[in-house]
């Protein structure tokens, strides 16, 4: 079961207008050509704020037409986005990591024969084969990126190149993460702040992965710093990694 990474809602008067707001405009589409409804984002996760939106998606049967205005509305002042789709088609089609993780964080409100829970437990979960090669490829290319290519960098003399390695190589560290707690990866936006709430985690994470994000001057004694700090999660990990995919990271490597 993917885990759910809520947020404390900063306006929590807002949150439950927009709650009931959510509400009042599915409540109508409780009819027999609705297959069941779904709430996603700031709603369920609990970070409604002014500069958030009512996410609602909306299943329905072949043929069906709901009669909606339009894609994006506004409700008491707050805009309702509605998701459409036609059941049989997201059956059949097939669904990328972004919409998965997005469902998991969701909350069903209408289901009355259960078909939507059945499709989001056959589309949403991380397979065995995904996660498998999120702990290989996330091992490998996050030392590729901030451990050999900052290097590379230096000795081409071009210092701004070497630290912007560490983007990319963040994001590689970020899958391994979630794929060693079997979870879906989040946006890049959510990242971050979803990973500090994770079960298996580098000692200190908060800690260390602040040391590697700050950056005090374009230099090539910050670049080392910066990559101590993060080589020091990496080793931490590698034994992991290599334990849940039976491989040492020299045959890892050669894989990815």
């Amino acid at each position: 079961m993917n885990p759910t990474f809520s947020i404390r809602s900063s306006d929590p008067a807002l949150l439950e207008k927009a709650i009931r707001v959510a509400d009042d405009f599915a409540a109508p589409f409780h009819r027999a050509e609705v297959a069941g409804i779904v709430y996603l984002g700031a709603i369920v996760r609990g970070y409604y704020d002014p500069e958030a939106d009512i996410d609602i998606a909306i299943f329905t049967r072949s043929g069906a037409q709901l009669g909606l205005p339009g894609q994006f509305l506004r409700v008491e002042g707050l805009e309702v986005h509605v998701h459409t789709a036609d059941l049989e088609q997201e059956a059949r089609g097939e669904w990328d990591m972004p919409k998965r993780w997005t469902f998991a964080q969701g909350r069903i409100e209408y289901d009355p024969q259960g078909e939507v829970a059945r499709l989001l437990a056959e589309k949403v979960p991380l397979r065995p084969d995904e996660r498998r090669w999120l702990l290989m490829s996330g091992l490998a290319l996050s030392e590729w990126y901030i451990h050999r290519l900052t290097h590379l960098w230096v000795q081409r003399g071009d210092l701004v190149s070497a630290h912007d390695m560490f983007a990319p190589g963040l994001k590689c560290f970020f899958d391994l993460l979630f794929a060693l707690n079997g979870a879906l990866v989040p946006d890049v936006k959510w990242r971050y702040y979803c990973a500090q709430q994770l079960e298996r985690l580098p000692e200190r994470f908060r800690e260390r992965t602040e040391e590697v994000l700050v950056l005090h001057a374009l230099t090539e004694q910050e670049l080392e710093r910066r990559e101590a700090a993060f080589m020091g999660m990496w080793r931490e990990l590698c034994p992991l990694v290599e334990a849940e995919v039976g491989l040492s990271f020299e045959k890892i490597n050669e894989l990815v």
